[in-house]
Formats: structure tokens, C-alpha cells, sequence
């Protein structure tokens, strides 16, 4: 599946939510590492939404290219939380609830706006909720979580950038795959 940048259009200008479709976890790690060290380095907040290895081997990369993380934690900027968890927080007979996941995604989203250290706060939020829905066969999910991160982009000053493996799509995936690349701002493949 050939991958370029695609645009769609948000009322919100500032706001951003990018996908990733990741080859191996360097890709992963690599791409969420860097959105997140821009955020930090921007004085703005971070909310990571990644497995428990990820979330590791993230805090390692990180603190190995100079971040303070343990500082970032302690004022509330890195908030790191298992993905698997979040999603058990709003997930309602396999599809994600509005209502829940607003709630529990816009408190994490106040708390860090208050956390970050700029004029013009902004929050990074990276995560593999929607890559861990997909792995599981529940495309349907992951593209209604999507929608409702859209939601969250036009009312919040936020960056999203999601995260897909590439295993999860074949052939007989085509159709889920172009919808999916259609609630992003941009497009990225490794």
C-alpha cells in the first residue's frame, strides 16, 4: 500500500492528529520518542497511551538523549499509561464509548494543559489504543475511536499521533486501511 502524506481539514488549525504505520518497534519508538522529546522541549505536556515494553524501552531512549523524564513526571508534563488499560476504562461491547472516553482522555488533557509550562499550552498525546484495537481483528473500533479523536481535536489545543503496526493490514484490509488514513491530518509509513 503505497503512503504519502494525506490532509483532511480540522476547524481547530492547531490541532494535529497524525497515524504512523510502524514496521518493527524501532519505528515505533523512534517516531514517538521524537514527537514526544519536540513536545517537552516546547515546554508543553505529554500523554503517552503505549504498552508496558514500549512505555519502557520509550522512558530509556528518552532519558538516554538527555530528557529529564522523572522531572517532566513529577510537574505533571509525562503522563505514561498502559494503552491496554485506557482502553478497558471506555471500551463498551467492543466499541469504544463516547462519553467514557471523553471523560477519562479530556481530564488527562486539563490536567496536563494546567502542567505545561508555556503561554500557549498545547498537549502531545501519542498512543497504540486504536493499533491494539486493530490487532485484534477490531477494525471497526479502531475507526470509531478515531472519529472521536477528531472530537477531541476540535475542541482541544492537542497533537495526536497514532500508532499502527503494518502487520495488521493485508489485501482484504484495503478498504479499513483508507479510512483509517482519512481521519488523519497526515499519513506516515516505516
Amino acid at each position: 500500500m503505497p503512503l504519502s502524506p494525506v490532509y483532511r481539514m480540522h476547524t481547530n488549525l492547531e490541532s494535529r492528529h497524525e497515524v504512523q504505520f510502524y514496521s518493527s518497534d524501532s519505528v515505533l519508538l523512534e517516531t514517538f520518542a521524537g514527537f514526544i522529546a519536540n513536545a517537552l522541549a516546547s515546554r508543553n505536556a505529554v500523554i503517552v497511551l503505549a504498552t508496558k515494553s514500549h512505555r519502557e524501552d520509550l522512558a530509556q531512549k528518552l532519558t538516554a538523549a538527555g530528557l529529564d523524564l522523572d522531572g517532566a513526571r513529577e510537574q505533571g508534563l509525562y503522563i505514561a499509561l498502559d494503552a491496554a488499560e485506557m482502553l478497558s476504562t471506555f471500551m463498551v461491547d467492543g466499541a469504544p464509548d463516547r462519553l467514557r472516553f471523553f471523560e477519562g482522555l479530556c481530564g488527562l488533557i486539563e490536567s496536563a494543559i494546567r502542567a505545561a509550562k508555556t503561554g500557549h499550552p498545547r498537549v502531545a498525546i501519542c498512543g497504540e489504543c486504536v493499533g491494539l484495537l486493530c490487532a485484534e481483528g477490531n477494525v471497526k473500533a479502531a475507526i470509531r475511536l478515531e472519529e472521536v479523536g477528531n472530537d477531541v481535536a476540535e475542541l482541544h489545543n492537542v497533537e495526536i499521533m497514532c500508532a499502527y503496526p503494518l502487520s495488521s493490514f493485508h489485501e482484504e484490509h484495503a478498504d479499513a486501511f483508507e479510512r483509517i488514513c482519512a481521519q488523519h491530518t497526515a499519513v506516515y509509513s516505516r
